[in-house]
């Protein structure tokens, strides 16, 4: 159905009237009370990252399309910068270097935040909702936005602690969709954040590492496990040597609004009252 009532979109870019976002705040409320009670610090960084740092994670290697980047305006043609801006945009050469990324993944921060640390215990798991921003080939509604909302859950540590993550993760969103009575298919995903020749290459074909959990072919929640490949990337150690292993969950606000409107008929206030009603039998 068409997600009208208290949403205003327009080119991939959303505002929530009162009752979507009052659910959108209890289901946070939900996220991070389970994080917080798994162990999760609370974590804030920056909006924005330099490119010269998603660089060295492979961004542009694997999601060039995705990109957005910010620039200043070159203000030394100023007698022209307002009638550009009245014409919907600026063209580049009214712009400086674009030397500052919108990330398209909350998480990229958490990594950057670690880097080149050693690890004091074996694992640290930090709670984060960050702007997502992405460069998408189309936008639908609340379903797939240019800026929209992800929280997520990050552990970083042994190999063995990073799998117990993800599965506690996934058993929390089952027993949430359980609770809530939506239906939400687990569906195996493709991650590109590895190696994409040799052994690590062969081993992917094999081990999945990233599931998402699925609402009527829309993706509102994952659980992802990057192996090494960001503790290498950003030199965060174990207290033993060698490098951190990493997993995430990620909830999508947006999409989680839109697959619970769709499932409650567009009844804000019912979505509510079912989610008020699962986070009492979760506590």
């Amino acid at each position: 159905m068409s997600i009208t009532t208290g949403v205003r979109v327009s080119e991939g870019l959303v505002a929530l009237e009162e009752e979507p976002t009052r659910l959108a705040e209890t289901l946070d409320r939900i996220h991070v009370r389970w994080a917080r009670g798994a162990g999760a610090v609370p974590l804030t960084v920056p909006p924005l990252l330099p490119v010269t740092d998603l660089s060295v994670l492979d961004v542009y290697r694997n999601f060039p399309h995705l990109a957005l980047v910010s620039s200043a305006l070159d203000t030394a043609g100023n007698d022209r910068i307002e009638r550009e801006a009245a014409s919907g945009a600026f063209p580049p050469a009214s712009l400086g270097p674009a030397d500052l990324a919108l990330p398209s993944s909350a998480c990229y921060g958490v990594y950057l935040h670690y880097r080149n640390r050693q690890l004091s215990r074996e694992v640290e798991l930090v709670t984060l909702q960050g702007q997502c921003f992405r460069n998408e080939s189309h936008y639908d509604g609340i379903r797939r936005l240019k800026a929209f909302r992800m929280r997520e859950v990050v552990a970083l540590g042994t190999p063995e602690r990073a799998a117990a993550h993800l599965d506690h993760s996934a058993w929390f969103l089952d027993a949430l969709a359980g609770e809530i009575g939506l239906p939400l298919e687990r569906r195996v995903a493709s991650d590109p954040f590895h190696d994409r020749a040799g052994a690590r290459a062969a081993f992917q074909q094999i081990v999945p590492v990233k599931h998402e959990y699925v609402y009527k072919d829309l993706a509102i929640a994952s659980v992802n496990t990057h192996h090494t490949f960001f503790g290498e990337r950003c030199a965060i150690s174990l207290a033993g040597g060698g490098p951190v292993s990493t997993s995430c969950v990620g909830f999508g606000v947006e999409r989680w609004l839109h697959a619970l409107a769709d499932h409650f008929e567009g009844d804000w206030e019912r979505a509510r009252g079912a989610v008020e009603r699962a986070a009492e039998q979760l506590t």
